[in-house]
C-alpha cells in the first residue's frame, strides 16, 4: 500500500485559479499562511476584494493575477509573466444547472470551455517547465459528479468526468519526469458555485419545457435538502494543501461524507438505489413547489375577487 509521508521542505512556487471565492480563495490564503509564493487567479480582478481581505486578515501576502482558462491569450500572457511554478492548482469552474433538454448548445459548451478544455490548455502551458526541473504537481479539483453523474447538471457531470479520465491519463504520461498528477473530487460543499454563483440554464423556467417542473424540483431539493448538509469549503482548502506537501500523494482523494457514501453504494453495487432515492427527493419537491404554485394563484384569484 503506498504511504502518504509529510514532505518538510522548502517553500513553493503555487500557482492556483478560481481564486475569488470559495476553495480557490481559501486555498490561496492557507498557501501564503504557510510561507509558500502564491499566485491566486481569476477571472475577472474586479472579485479581488475578498481574498485580498482575507489575506490582509491572515497578514499574509498574494500575486493576484487576472487569468481567462477558456482564453488561449490569457494563458500565454500569465505564463509569460510569471514563468514557471512548482505547483499548479487548477480549481476554477462553472456550473449551469437545468436539465439537458433545457441547456442550449453554448451553455454547454461553455461548461466544458471552462471545466475541461480551460484546465487542459493550462496545464499544458505549465508543464513544459516542470518537465524541464524533473519535478512539479498538477492538482486537479474534479467533483463526485464526475464519479456519479448529476441529474440537471449533466454538462457539469461530464465535464467533471472528462477531467477524471484526463487526470489518470496523464498521471502516466508524466511519471518519467518527476511529476505528480492528482485529482481531487469533492461531494458537495458550501460554496458560491452552489450559493450565489449558481447559474440557471436560460430555459431553467421554460413553462413549455415538459422538464420545468423537474427544473423546479430540484432547485428546491438542493436548497431544503442538499446545502444544509454540504461540507464546509474549509475542509476542501485543507485537503488540498496538504496534498501539496505530500511526499507520495496519492491518484485521487474524496471528500465528503456525501463523496464517501456515494462511492460506497457504488462499490457494492447499489448505485440504483440511490439514483431511485435521488428520483424520490425531487419528485417529492416538485409536488411542493406545484402546490405552492396553486396556493399563490388561489390566494391572487381570492384577492382580485374581494377587491372593489
Amino acid at each position: 500500500m503506498q504511504t502518504e509521508k509529510q514532505n518538510l521542505t522548502t517553500p513553493k512556487r503555487i500557482l492556483i485559479t478560481g481564486c475569488s471565492s470559495g476553495f480557490g480563495l481559501l486555498t490561496a490564503v492557507g498557501a501564503a499562511n504557510r510561507g509558500h509564493d502564491v499566485i491566486a487567479t481569476m477571472r475577472n480582478l474586479n472579485k479581488s476584494q475578498p481574498l485580498q481581505d482575507a489575506l490582509k486578515a491572515e497578514n499574509v501576502s498574494a500575486r493576484i493575477e487576472q487569468l481567462d482558462v477558456t482564453d488561449p491569450d490569457s494563458i500565454r500572457q500569465l505564463v509569460e509573466k510569471v514563468g514557471p511554478v512548482d505547483i499548479l492548482v487548477n480549481n476554477a469552474g462553472i456550473l449551469i444547472t437545468g436539465s439537458f433538454l433545457d441547456q442550449t448548445d453554448e451553455e454547454m459548451r461553455r461548461v466544458f470551455e471552462t471545466n475541461y478544455f480551460g484546465i487542459v490548455n493550462l496545464t499544458k502551458a505549465f508543464t513544459p517547465g516542470m518537465i524541464k526541473r524533473k519535478s512539479g504537481r498538477i492538482i486537479n479539483i474534479a467533483s463526485l459528479a464526475g464519479l456519479i453523474g448529476h441529474p440537471f447538471n449533466a454538462a457539469y457531470a461530464a465535464s467533471k468526468h472528462a477531467l477524471v479520465g484526463f487526470t489518470k491519463s496523464i498521471r502516466v504520461e508524466l511519471m518519467p519526469f518527476g511529476i505528480d498528477v492528482i485529482s481531487i473530487e469533492p461531494g458537495y460543499h458550501r460554496t458560491e458555485i452552489i450559493g450565489i454563483n449558481a447559474n440557471q440554464s436560460e430555459n431553467f423556467y421554460n413553462r413549455r419545457s415538459p422538464m420545468f417542473e423537474w427544473n423546479r424540483g430540484f432547485l428546491r431539493t438542493m436548497f431544503d435538502e442538499i446545502i444544509p448538509r454540504a461540507g464546509t469549503a474549509q475542509d476542501a482548502a485543507d485537503l488540498i494543501l496538504r496534498v501539496m506537501t505530500l511526499e507520495a500523494p496519492k491518484s485521487h482523494y474524496l471528500i465528503g461524507k456525501d463523496a464517501r457514501f456515494a462511492t460506497m453504494l457504488q462499490w457494492l453495487g447499489l448505485g440504483g438505489w440511490l439514483e431511485k432515492k435521488m428520483y424520490r427527493e425531487i419528485r417529492r419537491a416538485r409536488r411542493l413547489e406545484n402546490k405552492r404554485e396553486a396556493e399563490k394563484k388561489a390566494r391572487r384569484k381570492q384577492k382580485k375577487i374581494q377587491s372593489p
